[in-house]
C-alpha cells in the first residue's frame, strides 16, 4: 500500500496507541509498500509521509521491529531499515528497493512553483539519504550512487547492505512466540460472555 496521508495517520496513531498500552513491549511494523508511488511508478504520496512515520518510530519508547513481507520500495525501504538494530527482518521472498524521490506531476503549474517543489524534493532526498546512511552504515555517496537507478535487493542482499539484520525462514521463528487466543483475551482484560 502506498504511503499516503490516510495510511500515515493510521500508522502514527497506532504506534502512539501501542506505546500508551505498554511502552516496554516491542512493536511490530509489517511493511508491504510501494512507498510514495503506485506500482506503476506514479507518485501518489509525499516523502514527508514516510518521515512522519519514521519520526514517530524514533519518538516512541517501544523497540520497533520491522518486517518486510512483500515489497519495500523507496521510502518504505527506509522505514524497514529504521527498525531497532537486530530486529529488522525480511521474509525469504520479499524485495527491497531504493530509488530517488520523484517529483509529483506538475500539470499546469507555473515555472516558479515547479522550481519550489524541485527544491523541496532535493531537501527531502538529503533527509532520505541521511536516514538511510545512519541505519545501513552505507555512506551518503554510495547510497546516492546506488539510487541513481532502481536498486533492488533480495533478502540476503538487504542483509549485506545493512537494510535488515535477518531473513525469516520457514521453521525458524525469530519473532516472539504466538500467544493463544485465551492468553490474548486475558492480557487485554477480556472475558468470555458464555462460560
Amino acid at each position: 500500500m502506498p504511503l499516503v496521508p490516510a495510511v500515515t495517520e493510521l500508522v502514527v496513531a497506532e504506534l502512539l496507541y501501542l506505546q500508551s498500552k505498554d511502552a516496554n513491549k516491542p512493536v511490530y511494523l509489517y511493511i508491504n509498500s510501494s512507498g510514495c508511488s503506485r506500482q506503476d511508478g506514479e507518485t501518489v504520496g509525499f516523502e514527508t509521509e514516510a518521515t512522519a512515520i519514521y519520526d514517530t518510530m524514533k519518538y516512541i519508547k517501544n523497540p520497533v521491529h520491522t518486517v518486510g513481507v512483500g515489497i519495500a520500495i523507496g521510502q518504505a525501504c527506509m522505514l524497514l531499515a529504521a527498525g531497532s538494530k537486530g530486529n529488522r527482518y525480511m521474509l525469504p521472498h520479499a524485495t527491497a528497493m531504493l530509488h530517488q524521490p520523484r517529483v509529483p506531476p506538475s500539470g499546469q503549474r507555473q515555472a516558479v512553483e515547479i522550481e519550489i517543489k524541485w527544491k523541496e524534493v532535493l531537501a527531502q532526498k538529503q533527509v532520505y539519504l541521511d536516514i538511510l546512511s545512519e541505519h545501513t552504515g552505507q555512506t551518503v555517496q554510495k547510497l546516492e550512487r546506488d539510487m541513481s537507478r532502481p536498486f533492488y535487493m533480495q533478502p540476503k542482499d538487504a542483509v549485506a547492505y545493512g537494510v535488515v539484520d535477518h531473513v525469516l525462514t520457514e521453521g525458524k521463528r525469530a519473532i516472539d512466540t504466538v500467544k493463544k487466543a485465551d492468553e490474548w483475551d486475558k492480557e487485554a482484560g477480556l472475558r468470555p460472555v458464555y462460560q
